[in-house]
């Protein structure tokens, strides 16, 4: 009897952690604007926001098995309003992050899409750092001992991220990558 109790002890320990609690992030979108973002909870991990007194708003969808475990508020626009950024380690040291852009005319958040996740040497936003002057932001990403990803994004006004510059690293050998962004990395219209 006492070994099916510690069996039963075990599996409920375990169905906890698997079914992590939601998470609320309150932040200050700017003076007198708050925010509070919620992450549910795991297989589905949904995402939305409430602003202000408003109702909560559905972003995204984050799925999978790994938790969402990073929350970074920031202007990543420069448009005088706070965005976010979540990401999810998987216990590791490398941020698979995906980024948010308030926009006041709406009240909502936007994401910003990856231009090319398939080709990119990151495959998606790995570990953001935001320049604290202009819409840009870097990533990078470590694929082995010796092989490395690094990319430079513009942020646009419609809320895109313009490919900058896309670069991999293999040892003492750095190369660009074909990037579909831009030459000069400037915004240009998104295709209808």
């Amino acid at each position: 009897m006492r070994a099916f109790l510690s069996v039963a002890a075990l599996a409920a320990l375990s169905a906890l952690s698997q079914n992590a609690a939601a998470r609320d992030y309150p932040y200050s979108i700017r003076p007198g604007l708050s925010a509070v973002v919620t992450i549910g909870e795991l297989s589905e991990q949904r995402l939305s926001a409430r602003v202000g007194d408003g109702t909560a708003q559905e972003i995204a969808i984050i799925g999978g098995d790994e938790e969402v475990d990073q929350f970074q508020d920031v202007d990543v626009d420069h448009d005088g309003y706070r965005d976010f950024v979540i990401g999810q380690t998987g216990g590791g040291t490398q941020a698979i992050s995906r980024i948010f852009l308030y926009r006041p005319q709406d009240g909502r958040f936007l994401e910003v899409p990856h231009p090319d996740a398939a080709a990119s040497p990151c495959r998606g936003f790995v570990n953001p750092v935001f320049d604290a002057g202009k819409p840009v932001f870097s990533v990078a990403c470590r694929y082995s001992a010796d092989t490395y990803g690094f990319e430079e994004y513009r942020v646009c006004p419609d809320g895109s991220a313009q490919a900058i510059s896309w670069t991999r690293r293999e040892g003492e050998t750095e190369r660009r990558v074909p990037h579909p962004g831009s030459r000069a990395g400037k915004c240009v219209p998104r295709p209808l």
